[in-house]
């Protein structure tokens, strides 16, 4: 998935991050953005680490589809 919201933050000075937060029953996921000051990526990357820690992203692993 391609992320374009935090690209336009990027360019004005403010970080930001795309993080996912939830897959819909079609099985399509959806993200939230953290934008932080101009300078400030060190709160935008604590908010990331701590949206790691709660949400169980880095173990979630899609299912495979085999054709029949």
């Amino acid at each position: 998935m391609v992320h374009h919201w935090p690209a336009i933050q990027n360019v004005s000075g403010q970080p930001s991050i795309a993080l996912p937060a939830h897959v819909t029953d079609a099985g399509l996921p959806l993200d939230i953005q953290g934008v932080g000051r101009p300078g400030d990526e060190q709160t935008v990357l604590s908010l990331a680490a701590q949206m790691e820690k709660i949400s169980g992203w880095l173990t979630r692993r899609a299912p495979l589809k085999v054709p029949a």
